[in-house]
């Protein structure tokens, strides 16, 4: 809408909405640059997505990486961003943008934050298995992630407003994922940390950024939404709306307010099939909306960062709503059908990948055949290998878990023809006696990149289980359509002036390749941090005065 002058209930420099890795870092950028910055918040807590993940970064040819031994060039993570993103629609200029400015963006984070990195050994590039295969691919990694931050003596009362992992049992909420990964760390120092106020994981990330935004004078505010973008005659973004007040932006706005994935409308219209998030509920695709309404061009709009999702009864939501969890199938002994009854993918390979088969198009069977939800059939083995989501070893199977003594009766009671089922498990279950599995390739090259153990195990009663799979997403990757500076393109002009996105509110510049631990945050960062640093550079409008 136009805003007539001296309407204004503020006026600040620069408006950013989100609080997320991307966002934040922006605000960061933006209020060192000498910019005025407030930053609106719509969830009552600080962080987004950012601030429930594992707060990890995968950052190419970083400054960590040499002393620690690694071999690293920005060739090969070209070479590698390239083939990974494999012709999807992508500005091809900014894998460079990204590939030089990441690193650049690690080491201002540190050297104006009180946060520290740290190497995840344990995290090499997610196509390693095939490296062969893959150009630039390394066998080590490229990820690093935040050190243990003590947000309470940093934050004060901010401290307790910063998200938390509350209902995902996969990675710890008090331990680092080196920790995690590499034997864990004392019961004495885990005490301290949760009688202190230290912050692991996202929760570290952001909780520094925000210490760093707030020192450097920016104001941040929850529960405040963002409703409209305000424009002038010339179509520049000068403001917005948030829940009603008029705030002025006499040098820009930066979206950086998450995804679609909370919006069943939006999910359906451009993804196409259902997907579980595993993310903030506030992810409702507010941003893209309000920049769809002043010209933003879009893009990625059919794209999400993928994950696989189970439910447990027994874990449950701030609403006692059943919070879907982290499993991308259940490894060897188990085979997953869709509901014709037919083995549709391999369990073993990345996350972000695992999802993206229950939308392919069957030519055989045309339509989308491997609609969700898929079932995990398995036995006694797998039962007893490892937990279930809440399910222990040992322990008699839940009520929830659909078991029978046989795979008819199993099938019968999923919705599954029952012939399919047997000729399914009967089939892939020679395939382990030949040692091989020629519907998917060499297992030993996949099983890896979940964490499984490598060899192949049949699918044996009794009973047998089945558990419902669902694609799940940790968050839609595609938006707003940006340049090298992180300025959103308009669809009647090159750049819509005073308008920039960044994180999952912006097309990713990545094509949805997902390389190693951490490449959403990695990326949202780099561009907040471009965004940032342009932003302050603008001139500042004249927008008036507040009235």
């Amino acid at each position: 809408m136009v805003q007539p002058a001296g309407a204004w209930d503020e006026i600040v420099d620069v408006v950013v909405v989100g609080s997320g890795g991307g966002a934040l870092t922006a605000a960061l950028l933006a209020s060192t640059g000498g910019a005025s910055v407030l930053v609106i918040e719509k969830d009552d807590v600080i962080g987004g997505t950012t601030g429930v993940s594992g707060g990890v970064a995968w950052v190419p040819n970083n400054h960590l990486l040499g002393p620690a031994g690694y071999d690293d060039s920005r060739q090969d993570a070209i070479d590698y961003i390239v083939r990974i993103a494999d012709g999807r629609e992508i500005d091809r200029s900014l894998i460079d943008v990204f590939v030089d400015q990441a690193p650049e963006m690690l080491r201002y984070v540190e050297d104006h934050t009180k946060l520290e990195f740290q190497i995840v050994t344990t995290l090499p590039d997610y196509y390693g298995p095939i490296i062969d295969r893959i150009p630039g691919c390394k066998p080590f990694s490229r990820s690093v992630e935040p050190k243990p931050f003590d947000a309470r003596e940093a934050l004060g009362e901010f401290a307790d407003r910063v998200a938390a992992r509350s209902t995902l049992l996969s990675l710890g909420a008090s331990t680092t994922l080196v920790e995690d990964q590499g034997g864990g760390v004392d019961f004495d120092e885990l005490a301290r940390r949760e009688r202190e106020g230290v912050r692991v994981k996202g929760g570290a990330l952001v909780s520094g950024l925000l210490a760093a935004v707030l020192d450097v004078g920016a104001e941040v505010r929850t529960a405040t939404p963002a409703d409209e973008l305000v424009v002038d005659d010339r179509r520049a973004v000068v403001g917005v709306i948030a829940n009603g007040a008029r705030i002025g932006a006499r040098q820009g706005v930066v979206l950086g307010a998450g995804g679609f994935e909370w919006n069943p409308e939006m999910v359906r219209a451009y993804l196409g099939y259902e997907v579980k998030p595993i993310s903030p509920g506030a992810n409702t695709g507010d941003a893209h909306r309000m920049a769809m309404e002043v010209g933003a061009e879009m893009g990625n709009m059919t794209s999400y960062w993928g994950q696989g999702a189970m439910y447990d009864p027994a874990i449950t939501d701030a609403r006692g709503e059943p919070a879907p969890q982290m499993a991308s199938g259940l490894g060897p002994g188990s085979i997953m059908v869709n509901q014709r009854g037919v083995r549709f993918m391999h369990g073993g390979i990345t996350y972000n990948d695992f999802p993206k088969a229950f939308g392919n198009f069957d030519q055989r069977y045309p339509g989308l055949a491997n609609q969700p939800p898929a079932w995990v059939i398995f036995g006694p083995s797998v039962k007893e290998a490892r937990p279930i989501l809440t399910m222990q070893p040992g322990e008699p199977a839940p009520s929830w878990l659909v078991q029978a003594p046989t795979l008819r009766e199993l099938a019968g009671k999923i919705g599954v023809d029952p012939d399919t089922l047997e000729h399914t498990v009967a089939t892939y279950n020679g395939f382990v006696e030949a040692g091989e599995d020629p519907e998917w390739g060499d297992p030993t090259q996949t099983h890896t990149l979940t964490g499984y153990n490598q060899t192949m195990a049949k699918v044996e009663g009794q009973p047998f289980y089945a558990i419902q799979q669902w694609p799940g997403t940790l968050g839609t990757n595609g938006g707003c359509r940006i340049d090298a500076n992180g300025q959103v393109h308009g669809t009647r002009t090159p750049r819509i002036e005073g308008l920039y996105a960044v994180g999952n509110t912006s097309a990713t510049v990545l094509g949805g390749a997902y390389l190693g631990g951490g490449t959403p945050i990695a990326s949202g960062m780099t561009f907040g941090y471009l965004a940032g640093r342009h932003v302050a550079s603008q001139a500042r409008r004249d927008l008036g005065e507040t009235g």
